[in-house]
């Protein structure tokens, strides 16, 4: 799990580094091509928190042992997760308004 949470806080910095060069590209065609690469970034990072819910890989709490793993590791990667879930949100709304209105 500890590994995964690794994961987590670099796939969320780079996403934040190409956020923050979206806000501030100077062209139309910079922006669209940092807006590119933030789409797959969070997609990949959709993937990702759905492979940590245990849809995928992990097995999610099944087969942990009647507690299941340590709880305050849990709690943590449920922090994590809800982070970047919010980040996520945030940044989408954000490539919206820096959309060029569409005639």
């Amino acid at each position: 799990m500890a590994g995964s949470m690794e994961r987590m806080d670099t796939h969320m910095k780079t996403m934040r580094e190409t956020h923050e060069k979206m806000m501030q590209a100077k062209s139309p065609s910079e922006r669209e091509a940092l807006m590119a690469m933030h789409r797959k970034q969070m997609k990949d990072g959709l993937t990702m928190m759905g492979d940590m819910a245990g849809m995928k890989g992990m097995g999610g709490m099944h087969g942990m042992g009647p507690m299941g793993s340590d709880m305050a590791m849990r709690h943590q990667m449920m922090e994590r997760r809800m982070e970047m879930m919010h980040s996520t949100m945030q940044m989408m709304m954000d490539q919206m308004l820096q959309a060029p209105a569409k005639p």
